[in-house]
């Protein structure tokens, strides 16, 4: 049997771009072999093999002619052996394409219905579902059915739709009679909690006997959560019924928290749930009750939050505590929490704030200086209450040595990716290279980033490597020409900025958000258009959003239009750049000016936007020590606002 090998990365030495032409013995010029690398690709797209033959004879010493032998290798892949696979990706184990070549592989398999030779390639379960469907499939067709039937069991229990692809072998496992009633009643109820009621429909279809009462409970209860408790009472006490009741529970919450409430105990005593899902189930609803107005309602949260062992519950009812100014209420439930989140930065601060607020000014003075030096916002917010410098651990990185040399190839492909403005691909080689690599590994290829001023890479190295005192690695001095222009442009620190896009985007350029925000500082383009017009200046459209002076000019100019708009106060500025100024505006009305900055930072709701703007403080004054402007946590301004 071919197995496949378990990738390590080989060690390789740094290669010159130069290299002979073929024909003449002379060395071809960088720009040169490019253009012979662009018309080779070319002759791939338009088939012309023997065209691209000629050129891929002048490129053997060119970084990235591997990923020509990849589009070649690939073109007949169906027709390739095991063991052609195997040595391809045994000669090609540094790029990240070794994996997905034999993802692709093993698909063509399939498609073909090489069973064998699929075995062969993948001869233990694989991770996609696809393929993981095609794995048990050809088992079944070699004759391992047990396998076969446990494999199709695993797949099919899923909330979700299955691929089509599954279908062979679901179909088989049907047929040889192992798909049971109880199987599909288990698969209905991961099916109610994802919320699909045409594929419930389906599956009650297919129950028979006895199952169909069942299924009918589970489609009654989907439609109409409202009977929970009455199902609760009514019914024989079983793992399936508790399952289904809970399910039913959870859904009444989301639709009607008020009479989730009526019925939690009905429900919970029908069932004779124990004491820890019992409160699993309070908690859940607690949870939808952080908004209610209503005392009752109220009344009932904060009763079952007193037995609570959740932290995230307990600290959302702290910041409900803190956004109401009821210091009391803030000392109370900061006594509930667990002994571990109690002592973190976070709530020793708010200790010593409370301390200060009971007149124990000595004692919150040395409950903050308890804090202080940690790379952390609340030990920079204990120094500011104490007026003492800010200071945090930071390490400087050592040159990168031989280990550099190890990788060689993969960084010449990089460095060529980037200079192509291939920079999807630069990044992939990156993450593939970082993968498996150990903390000392991380920070010489960072540092090695750093110094040929891929910023990008660099911040993703120490994010990988978790190489968080090395403060000149993680925040890069990058894109500095535009930042100081538009700094004196707008009069707006630079700091500012640049704090912010390395929040928004880790100095990736080309970062594109799930929600369209492009570019260094994230913009939206129908944000970038209006911001443009406001300036008097012509928007490019989306993709001028991933230039790095147009995305700055435009950034920039959103920034201060939130900060005039905020009195130039940060974190109101920050906090609308993140979430949006309605949101903004109706947290200012919920505090309604009680509170201080402190307190209207840790009131934010959203873990996010609150995690976003205190990001963005700490950043400010990690570049303001990097380029030697000092800059302070909080401007005396914001210190003295009423929020």
């Amino acid at each position: 049997m071919i197995c496949f090998f378990t990738r390590k990365l080989l060690p390789m030495v740094v290669i010159s771009v130069g290299l002979l032409s073929g024909s003449t013995g002379l060395a071809a010029s960088l720009e040169q072999q490019r253009e012979w690398y662009e018309q080779a690709g070319e002759a791939l797209n338009q088939d012309e093999i023997s065209r691209y033959r000629q050129l891929r004879s002048k490129l053997d010493g060119y970084p990235l002619v591997p990923y020509l032998d990849y589009r070649d290798f690939s073109r007949e892949l169906s027709e390739k052996t095991p063991a052609e696979v195997e040595a391809f990706m045994a000669k090609y184990q540094s790029l990240p394409f070794s994996t997905s070549i034999k993802t692709r592989y093993l698909e063509k398999l399939a498609e073909d219905e090489r069973w064998q030779n699929f075995i062969e390639i993948q001869p233990m379960p694989p991770r996609g579902e696809v393929l993981r469907c095609h794995y048990y499939y050809a088992q079944s067709k070699l004759g391992n059915a047990e396998m076969a039937w446990q494999g199709a069991a695993s797949l099919w229990l899923t909330g979700k739709s299955l691929s089509d692809a599954c279908d062979p072998l679901l179909n088989k496992w049907q047929a040889a009679g192992r798909r049971t009633n109880t199987l599909i009643l288990d698969r209905m109820l991961l099916v109610f909690e994802e919320g699909g009621r045409s594929r419930l429909n389906y599956l009650n279809r297919q129950l028979s006997g006895k199952g169909k009462t069942r299924g009918s409970d589970v489609l009654a209860l989907f439609d109409d959560p409202e009977k929970v408790a009455e199902f609760a009472k009514r019914s024989r006490v079983t793992p399936f019924h508790q399952n289904l009741t809970l399910l039913a529970y959870k859904r009444l919450v989301r639709k009607d928290v008020r009479e989730a409430v009526a019925q939690y105990e009905r429900a919970m005593t029908g069932q004779r749930f124990g004491k820890h899902k019992r409160q699993q189930m309070a908690d859940y609803t607690a949870g939808w009750l952080f908004s209610t107005d209503d005392d009752d309602l109220i009344r009932w949260r904060d009763d079952k939050l007193k037995t609570s062992k959740s932290t995230r519950l307990l600290e959302r009812r702290i910041r409900l505590a803190i956004r109401d100014a009821d210091w009391e209420a803030v000392a109370q439930w900061l006594e509930r929490l667990p002994a571990a989140a109690r002592s973190t930065p976070r709530w020793t601060f708010w200790r010593a704030r409370l301390m200060a607020q009971n007149g124990d000014q000595q004692g919150a003075a040395e409950v903050y200086r308890s804090i202080l030096g940690q790379r952390d916002f609340y030990s920079a917010a204990a120094a500011t209450v104490l007026g003492k410098p800010i200071l945090y651990p930071i390490k400087s990185p050592a040159k990168p040595r031989g280990l550099i040399k190890q990788y060689g190839q993969t960084l010449s492909r990089i460095k060529e990716l980037i200079a192509m403005e291939k920079e999807f691909a630069a990044r992939r080689e990156w993450d593939y290279l970082l993968d498996g690599m150990d903390s000392e590994q991380v920070l010489m290829l960072a540092t090695y980033a750093a110094a040929n001023k891929w910023h990008h890479l660099a911040v993703q190295a120490t994010i990988s490597g978790q190489l968080w005192d090395y403060i000149e690695l993680r925040f890069p001095v990058a894109h500095k020409w535009w930042f100081d222009f538009f700094s004196k442009k707008r009069e707006l620190p630079a700091t500012t900025m640049m704090a912010l896009a390395r929040q928004e985007s880790a100095l990736n350029v080309d970062a594109v958000s799930p929600v369209g925000a492009r570019g260094l500082m994230q913009l939206m383009p129908a944000t970038a258009e209006e911001t443009a017009r406001k300036l008097g200046r012509s928007y490019e459209g989306k993709g001028s959003l991933l230039d790095p002076g147009v995305n700055i000019r435009l950034g920039s100019g959103y920034l201060k239009m939130m900060l005039e708009q905020y009195d130039n106060n940060r974190i109101f500025a920050f906090a609308a750049y993140n979430a949006g100024p309605g949101r903004v505006k109706r947290w200012r009305a919920e505090t309604d000016g009680e509170l201080d900055v402190y307190a209207f930072i840790e009131a934010i709701p959203f873990n996010e936007t609150r995690g976003y703007v205190q990001n963005i403080l700490m950043f400010e004054v990690y570049y303001g020590d990097l380029i030697g402007k000092k800059t302070p946590l909080l401007k005396a301004n914001e210190l003295s606002a009423k929020y």
